[in-house]
C-alpha cells in the first residue's frame, strides 16, 4: 500500500469506508484517479463527490453518512432515518433522509431531502459517526412525516433514552410557527401528559387548591361569562366579579399558536378596556411558584378593593 492509500484508507476507517472528493482534492488526488478506481472496482460512488473504498460494509448507517456528506456539511440525518440511528423503530422500511438548509437543494433519487429554514435549532449530535438531529427535534420532524406514530415514537424514546416531557415542551415553543410540520402531532401528545399543556379542569382545580390552602384569598367563582369593551362575551377561568378580577390559566397552545397569541392579546386589551384586571398564569409556573402566585392574586383583589383577610 502506497502512502497515499494509506492516507486514504486512513479517513476512510473514520467514515464507514467513505471518502469525500473534497478531502482526495486535499491529498491531492485528481478526478481522473477517482473515476478509474471507480471502474476497476476498487471504489463505489455513493453520491456526488462520494466514494466507499472496496470492502467497507454496506450498512444503513453508511448510506445516511454518504447522504450527509453528499448533501454538505450543514446537512443532518433527519427524520425516520435519524429515529432509526436513535434506534427507535417504527416498522416498515426507512429512508436515506437529511435535511438541509434554505438555499441549498441537493437532489439524489434514493434521498428524501427537506429544505427547513430551522435546522439551527436542531441540536445536532452525532450517533454511529453520523451527524443527526437532536432526539426532541427528531420527534417533532417525525409528526411531519408519519403523524400516526409520534405517539408511539414519544413513549419509546422516554423509555430508552429517558426523554424528558420539559425537553419535548421546549423544543415545541422553540420550533412553533404557522405551518410547520410537525408541531400538530407533537402538541398532541403534549396536550395527553403534561399538566400544564391544555387549560383544563385540572389546572383551574390546582390554582383554586393553592388559593384555598394559604388561607389569604376568597375563593374565586369559575368559568364566569365576561362582556368585553368590543362586546363580545367571553369566559374567564377564575373570577372574583365583585372586585373586577380575573385569573386566566393558559396552556402550550399560547405559547406556540401565532395566531392564539394575537387573539389573546386582543381578548387581553378589550378585558382590561371593560375594567377589568387580569392576571395570566400557566400550569407549569402554578406549581414552580405557587406563593408568588398568592402574592399575584393578593395584589390583584387589592387593586379592586378587597380589604384583605379577615
Amino acid at each position: 500500500m502506497s502512502r497515499l492509500d494509506g492516507l486514504i484508507a486512513a479517513i476512510a476507517a473514520e467514515q464507514h469506508g467513505l471518502v469525500t472528493r473534497h478531502q482526495l482534492t486535499d491529498l491531492g488526488v485528481g478526478a481522473r484517479v477517482a473515476s478509474r478506481r471507480c471502474a476497476t472496482g476498487a471504489w463505489r460512488r455513493l453520491g456526488p463527490g462520494v466514494f466507499a473504498l472496496s470492502g467497507a460494509p454496506a450498512t444503513f448507517a453508511q448510506r445516511l453518512l454518504a447522504a450527509h456528506l453528499a448533501a454538505g456539511p450543514a446537512s443532518l440525518v433527519s427524520h425516520r432515518a435519524a429515529l432509526r440511528l436513535w434506534g427507535i423503530e417504527l416498522g416498515g422500511p426507512v429512508p436515506v433522509e437529511v435535511s438541509v438548509p434554505r438555499g441549498r437543494s441537493p437532489r439524489r433519487r434514493t434521498t428524501v431531502t427537506h429544505v427547513v429554514r430551522d435546522l439551527h435549532l436542531a441540536e445536532p449530535t452525532r450517533i454511529d459517526g453520523v451527524p443527526v438531529t437532536g432526539l426532541a427535534r427528531t420527534l417533532l420532524d417525525l409528526g411531519g412525516v408519519m403523524p400516526s406514530r409520534v405517539r408511539r415514537a414519544v413513549w419509546a424514546a422516554r423509555r430508552t433514552h429517558g426523554l424528558e416531557w420539559e425537553a419535548l415542551l421546549h423544543t415545541l415553543v422553540a420550533h412553533a410557527r404557522p405551518g410547520r410540520p410537525g408541531v400538530g402531532p407533537l402538541r398532541a401528545v403534549l396536550a395527553e401528559h403534561i399538566g400544564d399543556v391544555a387549560t383544563d379542569s385540572g389546572t383551574e382545580d390546582l390554582a383554586i387548591e393553592i388559593l384555598l390552602r394559604s388561607g389569604r384569598i376568597p375563593p374565586p367563582a369559575r368559568q364566569v361569562p365576561i362582556t368585553c369593551a368590543d362586546g363580545v362575551t367571553v369566559t374567564a377561568d377564575l373570577a372574583w366579579p365583585e372586585y373586577r378580577a380575573l385569573v386566566e390559566i393558559h396552556g402550550v397552545d399560547h405559547l406556540t399558536n401565532e395566531d392564539l397569541q394575537h387573539v389573546d392579546v386582543h381578548r387581553r386589551n378589550q378585558i382590561e378596556l371593560a375594567g377589568w384586571a387580569l392576571l395570566v398564569y400557566t400550569g407549569r409556573l402554578l406549581r414552580r411558584q405557587p406563593d408568588q402566585f398568592v402574592r399575584d392574586v393578593d395584589a390583584l383583589l387589592r387593586r379592586g378593593g378587597w380589604p384583605g383577610p379577615c
